[in-house]
């Protein structure tokens, strides 16, 4: 039967989600560790869990599939319901303007009574429904009390608080208050707070009265082998087939951040399409998808690239520069995304064909650090001693498709770089 080329890009975009978290199991790839870590919490008593970790190494998708993971457990006969145990598990998304009551309105707004048994979600029409704050008769001013007593009448509830980083601190402490008094009283009752951090302790304030009572799961970047069956997945999925070269290069460029695996994998498949050469992914159809991709990143993302290289001087290296600390960011394999600069010397070297020293790029390094080059790298240490990261991870990959799309390195040269 011929390829259906129409309909292989569009069942495409249903299995490559670079823009939508993942929320089917079956699509999320790898952080299966990571995934029980939460799943244990959830099932021991007085212990709540925090996911942290960089931004763009999945974490929302992680936050996504807890659910329909949690309910496989609870049953994982083919034959069981999708809720076994009639959990009330819900999530929602913090914002700036958010306070502590506030999320927990939000919370408890997807929470109705019926029959006197909790239900998450929304049905129209059925008869009987009482909203939880009715039934408590709470209003909106809910202190940690409050919460606990609510929640103490919920047995086995998962309630999922996404972008927890963007609250206040004090916000934030009534929290760690509420996770620490939840604990106390042993209330059957889990807690998951999502956010954006290096370390727990950024993340959540006094973090060492409560470290008894969370499960601190780390999301670091993922391994290659994990990015990797993103692509069996699809390949599984869609009938298609990436050749070694193609998927080692998108693994690569991707940098441990699934989001551009599943960027890149897209545009690979439509490029493939449309020169009819699917079912087949080449490395070739990889470095058309990184032109095509850089069309397409996150506008924050090009906007903080766009900073950091401009410059009216013709023979300005910021861009050449900005490519090798990507590189070498990639090569130091640090779970932070740090590299020293002694580590961007050998990249550098190779992309201008020239053998530099660190005071060839020095200055350029300190301007990455500051405002007026959009603060793309940030900077550790003390003098002479100095490491450092990008600030927004996701530039990394970005400068990688945009090396190639202006024609910085060519297609073998930036597989040298990456050590493909």
């Amino acid at each position: 039967m011929p390829l259906d080329y129409e309909d292989l890009v569009t069942r495409a975009t249903t299995v490559f989600q670079p823009r939508t978290p993942i929320t089917t199991r079956d699509l999320f790839a790898g952080r299966w560790n990571e995934l029980m870590a939460v799943v244990d919490a959830v099932n021991q008593i007085g212990l709540h869990a925090v996911i942290y970790g960089e931004r763009g190494v999945g974490k929302t998708s992680l936050a996504n599939v807890v659910a329909p993971t949690v309910y496989a457990m609870d049953d994982p006969s083919p034959t069981a319901p999708l809720n076994p145990k009639g959990r009330v598990i819900v999530k929602t998304v913090a914002t700036t303007s958010d306070t502590f009551a506030s999320v927990w309105v939000k919370l408890f707004k997807d929470i109705t009574l019926i029959d006197d048994r909790p239900v998450a979600g929304f049905f129209p029409g059925q008869k009987g429904r009482v909203s939880l704050l009715e039934a408590y008769g709470l209003d909106s001013n809910l202190s940690v009390d409050d919460i606990r007593r609510v929640i103490s009448n919920i047995p086995n509830s998962v309630f999922i608080v996404d972008e927890f980083d963007r609250l206040q601190p004090a916000s934030m402490k009534e929290f760690t208050d509420l996770i620490k008094t939840l604990s106390d009283f042993s209330v059957n009752s889990t807690v998951v707070l999502v956010g954006v951090s290096d370390t727990i302790a950024n993340l959540v304030a006094d973090h060492a009265s409560i470290v008894r009572a969370i499960s601190q799961v780390f999301l670091r970047r993922m391994l290659p082998i994990e990015l990797r069956k993103i692509l069996t997945n699809a390949e599984e999925k869609l009938g298609i087939h990436f050749t070694d070269d193609a998927a080692r290069l998108i693994v690569h460029v991707s940098q441990g951040l699934p989001h551009y695996t599943h960027l890149i994998g897209l545009h690979a498949v439509r490029v493939a399409a449309d020169a009819y050469t699917a079912p087949t992914i080449s490395r070739k159809d990889v470095f058309v998808a990184l032109d095509r991709a850089t069309t397409q990143a996150e506008q924050s993302t090009r906007n903080r690239h766009s900073r950091a290289i401009h410059s009216s001087h013709k023979d300005a290296l910021y861009r050449q520069i900005l490519l090798a600390c990507a590189v070498a960011a990639a090569q130091e394999q640090d779970p932070l995304g740090y590299f020293t600069p002694s580590a961007v010397i050998e990249p550098l070297s190779a992309i201008l064909g020239r053998l530099v020293e660190i005071a060839t790029f020095n200055s350029h390094l300190s301007a990455f650090s500051q405002l007026e080059r959009g603060n793309v790298l940030e900077r550790d240490g003390q003098p002479r001693a100095y490491r450092f990261r990008f600030q927004d991870p996701m530039v990394v990959p970005f400068t990688f498709m945009d090396a190639v799309a202006n024609g910085i390195v060519d297609e073998d040269h930036l597989a040298r770089l990456l050590n493909d």
